[in-house]
């Protein structure tokens, strides 16, 4: 063979070798088509590098760890203020945000105050009123004897109520006072109480001044903040240190730490150039890694209905996906509804508007067809009479040549299901099934690909591994039939056949098979005690309070056990285990792969604080072998 032959041959070989490796190599380090380029080992948005909230690493991942405990812990902050954001890292920085720090007291001197100030004026108000009664006044006689007669008149009605009188002595006490306001006999003695008071107040300067001072500490201790605008962090993720901070401005009023999500709600994105934060008050912002603002932009989010803003921040490419109102210019779009919008990150500018409405308490997730084209999945319906119609889903391209148009759109056939709360969750797909959930009594599963309903199948009826305190292992109990509240959706992770989601009001992780139909429930403990022992069977409460001893929710439930209703942060799955966190901070770590879901399947129950002062609904990063996560009072770094 002539030598220049070889030679010609040799050098087209090693070019295609080399094509080959290079191909390979990009094919690594992008992986598929919806991951953000150059982001292994980061945690770039809320779902992570693909936003699937899943990822798979050869990196060591943090199983076990607490915080309380100093174990397992590299570092951890106090944060001024608390907020809900996920946590976006890349490389040596981090981003969260968190609302504007304020300088009032702390709840204890509020309460402290009023304590003061209600003691004192009932003292005061005690010898004024014994005074004017010495006094005998026909106009206070009869003042005071109504306030009386209207007292006994509402004692009887209390007595005259059965379901009342069911209730134990703590549930009394909150119900007396919901009666107060709504039963007439209650209205009458509230309105001629508050008459007496009235009068006994303007008998005497130093009565109603004292009056005048508890109302003032009343207000001050009842007082919650609200504000439109948040505060985007920028930390060292090796070491905690702030580097910078910016404000990122909204519109519409939103209460600190409401349980179903505030302003700081969606976590900022990165793609190791830039940062942006979303407001879910009505803002938007991109920043340099150092902080230099390169543009803003706000909104007027939908109002007329609760502040719960579920869904969360997605980076495709070179567009943000934000769920808004119509733009303004917009007469083609219904102005009450919400909908996908796609802007350029490097503008600000808006890109095109989905046709299809979304609701905007699903959180949409990003993926791939069959065929390897980009798509989200997005989804409507809901409690609070939330208008996007029809219920349903749609699959929504993000190919250049179709970007947001729907590939399919799916609703159910029965019209008296339409209320159901199929689109309250992190909306997973993959290239094959989606799983929607009626309420918890029952499983869709739709085909991915048509957008065709696959099957149906009851979740009520359910083998549950229930711990028995007393031998101190699990009983299986088969063929558990559940009613209303006892299989209630929190939050949700689809893997491969299996639907799991964490029970809400129930201490229990769901596991729904979605070809046989199987439903496994595993009891979770609440809680832990100082000597690492499970506290099972018993509610648990937190202060709610943050760093600063603030406390700012005006949501009771915000206190609750843990699995109360709240809009819980979505849980993520690294390698083969599943990371749900309730709102208590306590982090159950599943594993997906458990052939039985008993014991095995809890491979560890973790904290984020101290007892009973912990409070988290955000979702938790992992990049660089660590997990980032965070509570109202502090940010931490977990892994050695």
């Amino acid at each position: 063979m002539n030598l220049n032959l070889k030679n010609n041959i040799f050098f087209l070989k090693s070019l295609l070798l080399a094509t080959l490796v290079f191909l390979a190599s990009c094919k690594q380090e992008t992986g598929s088509v919806v991951k953000i380029a150059n982001s292994d080992n980061q945690w770039p948005m809320s779902g992570g590098p693909d936003g699937s909230y899943k990822i798979k690493t050869d990196l060591q991942v943090p199983v076990q760890w607490s915080v309380r405990n100093n174990e397992n812990i590299k570092w951890k902050k106090s944060l001024p203020a608390g907020g809900q954001s996920g946590i976006a890292v890349w490389d040596d920085k981090l981003f969260f945000t968190i609302n504007p720090p304020l300088d009032t007291p702390a709840f204890s001197e509020l309460q402290s105050n009023y304590d003061e100030a209600k003691s004192n004026y009932d003292t005061i108000y005690t010898e004024e009123l014994s005074f004017l009664r010495k006094e005998g006044v026909s106009a206070f006689e009869t003042v005071f004897n109504r306030k009386n007669t209207a007292h006994n008149l509402f004692e009887v009605f209390l007595l005259s109520n059965e379901n009342y009188q069911k209730l134990s002595s703590e549930k009394k006490k909150t119900n007396y006072n919901r009666l107060l306001n709504k039963s007439e006999a209650g209205r009458m003695f509230s309105e001629a109480n508050k008459k007496l008071i009235d009068y006994v107040n303007s008998k005497s300067d130093r009565v109603l001044k004292s009056y005048n001072q508890f109302q003032q500490a009343e207000k001050a201790l009842k007082t919650r903040p609200v504000g439109t605008d948040i505060v985007l962090y920028c930390m060292d993720a090796n070491t905690g240190e702030t580097l910078w901070m910016r404000t990122v401005k909204g519109l519409l009023p939103s209460d600190y730490n409401y349980a179903f999500s505030d302003a700081t709600t969606p976590c900022p994105m990165t793609d190791g150039e830039f940062v942006w934060a979303i407001n879910a008050s009505g803002g938007m912002a991109c920043f340099s890694l150092k902080g230099d603002l390169v543009w803003e932009r706000t909104w007027m989010p939908t109002v007329g209905r609760p502040f719960n803003k579920q869904f969360d921040s997605v980076l495709f490419e070179d567009i943000i996906l934000n769920v808004e109102p119509p733009l303004e210019s917009d007469s083609t779009r219904i102005k009450e509804w919400n909908y996908l919008h796609a802007f350029n990150k490097n503008t600000g500018n808006h890109e095109w508007t989905t046709q299809a409405a979304i609701t905007h308490y699903n959180t949409p997730v990003i993926g791939e067809t069959s065929e390897g084209k980009p798509a989200i999945l997005i989804g409507r319906g809901g409690p609070h009479g939330v208008p996007e119609r029809p219920v349903g889903l749609s699959l929504i391209s993000l190919e250049q040549n179709n970007a947001g148009e729907s590939l399919w759109h799916w609703e159910p056939e029965a019209p008296n299901k339409l209320s159901g709360y199929g689109a309250l969750n992190t909306q997973h797909w993959d290239t094959e099934k989606i799983s929607w959930i009626y309420k918890c009594e029952e499983n869709l599963t739709v085909n991915s690909n048509t957008g065709e309903l696959m099957s149906q199948k009851p979740l009520n009826i359910v083998d549950q591994y229930i711990y028995d305190e007393t031998d101190k292992t699990y009983h299986l109990n088969e063929g558990v039939v559940l009613k209303n509240s006892e299989n209630e959706f929190h939050c949700n992770m689809a893997v491969n056949d299996y639907t799991f989601y964490m029970v809400m009001h129930k201490p229990f992780i769901a596991r729904h098979n979605m070809v046989t139909g199987k439903n496994e429930h595993l009891e979770l403990p609440h809680e832990k005690n100082a000597d690492g022992s499970f506290i099972w069977k018993t509610p648990q409460t937190n202060d709610g309070f943050n760093a600063k001893g603030q406390l700012h929710s005006n949501d009771a439930r915000v206190l609750g056990d843990g699995f109360q209703r709240s809009f819980l942060g979505s849980p993520v799955m690294i390698n083969n285990y599943i990371y749900f966190t309730n709102a208590i901070g306590m982090v159950y770590v599943i594993d997906a792969n458990a052939e039985r879901f008993d014991e095995r399947a809890l491979v560890s129950v973790n904290d984020l604080g101290e007892k009973g002062k912990t409070w988290t609904v955000n979702t938790l990063s992992f990049a660089n072998g660590h997990i980032y996560h965070r509570t109202l009072k502090e940010i931490i770094c977990i892994g050695e």
